[in-house]
């Protein structure tokens, strides 16, 4: 009789290598199914619980002799493809890779034998150059290949970050146009961010991997034009105002914000779309517009009430970014804020402010 569960080997493909180098290879591996001849109940030999790739200097490497990297634990659908990259190998030196795959009834199958070779290679030398702004997101690096060496170039140009001082191509990266040769060529970098500090270095694809240049470069968009400079004026109670020009406006849509409508909290309650973030008091003239687009904004009411003073987050001094509903930036300081307005009171509920708002991108 059978037992539940047998060892029958589950069948997997032929790796492939998709890169080598002095010291390490890109293998890509697949699992296709469990062994066909799983197809009577008591011959079932189970999940597949371990797959990944062996290898050794020898031919025929297995799990007992070879070097085993371990992709997986999971038991999913087939068939299915695994890509690593394994390391460090000897420089010039021949290796043997195959994929394997364990399974419950703990049979283990292999898949044929792929072979490669470390090469010796001599790497190009790499700098990245002078940066240009040429427009609101846009900037012109320059990448410099001063030497050629051995390794093939299959392409080149910049890798970039805001966040990543050694920015790789898993970050953001653009790609020269034209063969690799000695000598400069600019590269186009879009998507940027005005106000927004970005690292930059030059890489280039060989086959014997990705190498960079030693510097990083550091540089920044400018801020763009303003839309309307610094503006004070007293937002009335219980009126709608548009951001964009900072005035009071009647037509219906137009306005981005109320400073409380009649028997509501005190507070900016946003309009059609614009959205608020409070900074805190900070000093107004250093808000960067980085640090506006970079807001937490949203479109919740913003407490402003005086009479609620844990809940208020409207103090005098205190600075509030926005997008107005035509897609402008800007920031706001209060600068006086008058009392609560009660029922029946003849006076008092307005917010002085000062504002300044940016031109769209």
């Amino acid at each position: 009789m059978f037992t539940a569960v047998d060892p029958l080997t589950p069948a997997v493909s032929e790796v492939s290598v998709v890169q080598v180098w002095t010291s390490g290879a890109v293998v890509r591996g697949k699992i296709d199914n469990l062994d066909p001849k799983n197809d009577r109940q008591e011959k079932k030999s189970g999940k597949i619980l371990e797959y990944g790739f062996v290898w050794a200097t020898q031919n025929q490497p297995t799990l007992e002799a070879g070097t085993v990297l371990k992709v997986g634990e999971d038991n999913p659908p087939t068939p299915f493809e695994f890509e690593r990259e394994i390391s460090p190998l000897t420089v010039l030196t021949t290796y043997y890779i195959r994929t394997y795959a364990r399974n419950e009834g703990g049979g283990v199958g292999y898949g044929p034998v792929a072979t490669f070779k470390t090469d010796d290679y001599v790497f190009a030398e790499l700098s990245v150059g002078k940066v240009t702004t040429t427009s609101k997101a846009s900037a012109d690096v320059v990448v410099n290949i001063l030497s050629l060496g051995n390794a093939e170039i299959s392409s080149f140009g910049v890798c970039y970050s805001s966040t990543n001082k050694e920015p790789t191509t898993k970050d953001s990266k653009a790609t020269a146009t034209g063969k690799a040769a000695k000598g400069s060529f600019t590269v186009n970098v879009s998507g940027l961010a005005p106000g927004i500090t970005y690292f930059a270095r030059a890489f280039a694809t060989t086959l014997g991997g990705i190498i960079y240049s030693d510097a990083t470069t550091a540089f920044t968009l400018g801020e763009p034009a303003v839309f309307t400079p610094k503006k004070s004026f007293t937002m009335s109670y219980s009126n709608p105002y548009d951001l964009d020009a900072g005035e009071l406006v009647s037509q219906n849509g137009a306005d981005d914000m109320w400073w409380y409508p009649y028997n509501d909290k005190p507070g900016i309650y946003p309009k059609n779309g614009a959205r608020f973030a409070v900074l805190g008091k900070v000093n107004f003239d250093q808000v960067k517009y980085a640090d506006l687009t970079s807001a937490n904004l949203s479109t919740n009411f913003i407490n402003g009430s005086y009479t609620d003073t844990k809940a208020n987050q409207l103090e005098n001094g205190t600075v509030v970014a926005f997008i107005t509903n035509q897609g402008r930036y800007g920031k706001m300081i209060v600068d006086a804020h008058g009392e609560d307005r009660k029922p029946g009171a003849a006076n008092g509920g307005d917010m002085q402010v000062t504002i300044l708002t940016y031109d769209k991108q």
